[in-house]
């Protein structure tokens, strides 16, 4: 339960760093 807790919790930072890096990229784009 706890590897599982875990693993969600990396993927979920992970995909939110990738999210944030890929607006951010398309607000510099836009601006």
């Amino acid at each position: 339960m706890s590897i599982l807790l875990s693993y969600i919790l990396f993927v979920g930072i992970f995909f939110g760093l990738t999210l944030s890096l890929y607006f951010g990229l398309q607000a510099i784009k836009i601006i």
